[in-house]
């Protein structure tokens, strides 16, 4: 009689346990992609597209900005690089890269379905995460369905994240101790050394796919008292490796591996 109680009894917490377990799994497997972040998209058309997200809510609601006219017309290009000779007495604010349209949308799984809107069009999408959470698959129509699929496709790999602060090493020995970097969207400013303007302070950086392209600058006015003067100082390309944790390129001319110390 007991040991048949004691099976009866095992048997409840079995259950009760497979049930337990079944209900953390079925929740973890449904827990929202995240969309969050900027991302080198490219629609069916060739158009390439800059989209800038941000999720909110346990990642399920997500608001997002991208090219104006997108969808509708051709993607502008970065702007030009300053003249390596002329010298400027203090920085101006840059113009920005893109216009702005937005997009909203509710993500369910690994699958967001949004509207996006721009001046002269509007229309809705679908875009399907991957399991690394770097990339997805997408579609779009100028109609208020996500899943119509009329307007062609529009697929997206996640843009490397430079904002931070870096160590630099040059064959094996140290170069720069804290180069810090800011980002916004694909558009990256910063200086070779702390807030250090005389050591470089980089402009005009623009990411392209994996790769960042930039110009050094540096305060040649060494008079107290006095406003900075800057002057081109070269170049620099850096390639981030995959997780952002890492890069390899150049910075003036010189090869150059960089760690991540902390964003």
């Amino acid at each position: 009689m007991k040991n048949r109680q004691k099976r009866i009894s095992w048997a409840i917490l079995s259950g009760i346990l497979l049930l337990t377990i079944s209900g953390v799994l079925s929740s973890f497997a449904q827990s929202p992609a995240e969309f969050g972040g900027t991302w080198n998209t490219v629609t069916s058309s060739g158009k390439k597209i800059v989209i800038t997200l941000k999720s909110t809510d346990r990642r399920t609601n997500v608001t997002g900005t991208y090219a104006v006219n997108g969808l509708t017309a051709s993607y502008q290009s970065p702007p030009r690089a300053v003249d390596p000779f002329v010298r400027v007495s203090f920085m101006t604010g840059e113009p920005p890269l893109q216009s702005l349209s937005s997009i909203t949308g509710t993500v369910t799984g690994n699958v967001l379905r949004f509207k996006w809107l721009e001046d002269g069009g509007r229309g809705a999408g679908k875009f399907t995460m991957s399991s690394d959470g770097e990339s997805f698959e997408g579609t779009f129509s100028r109609t208020d369905n996500p899943d119509n699929t009329s307007g062609g496709t529009w697929n997206g790999t996640r843009a490397p994240n430079f904002a931070g602060a870096w160590q630099t090493t040059s064959s094996g020995r140290l170069q720069f101790a804290d180069m810090v970097l800011q980002q916004s969207g694909i558009r990256v400013t910063g200086y070779l050394s702390a807030g250090n303007p005389s050591l470089g302070m980089i402009t005009e950086g623009v990411i392209d796919g994996n790769t960042l392209r930039f110009q050094v600058l540096r305060d040649v006015n060494i008079m107290p008292g006095r406003p900075p003067q800057y002057q081109y100082s070269g170049t620099g390309e850096l390639v981030m490796d995959k997780g952002s944790r890492s890069f390899k390129g150049t910075i003036l001319g010189t090869p150059t591996v960089g760690t991540r110390l902390g964003r």
